[in-house]
């Protein structure tokens, strides 16, 4: 049920705070591209490392629920 909580609200700041997040895919993909100088392409980064931060948040709160009904 927690899950579904969290998951509904990333969801709903995702689409209520779009200008944020594109801006948070443009600084990262600067950030590896061009400071880091990683050999990944634009198009990769702008979605790859986005995807995955919120994808780091969703398993944060995954264990956090499990560690929750474990005691």
């Amino acid at each position: 049920m927690v899950m579904l909580v969290v998951g509904s609200m990333l969801t709903n700041a995702i689409r209520e705070e779009y200008e944020l997040f594109a801006q948070m895919a443009a600084t990262t993909t600067h950030l590896l591209v061009d400071v880091a100088e990683l050999p990944v392409s634009r198009e990769i980064a702008e979605v790859v490392v986005p995807l995955g931060v919120l994808m780091g948040v969703w398993v944060f709160a995954y264990e956090l629920q499990r560690l929750s009904r474990s005691d």
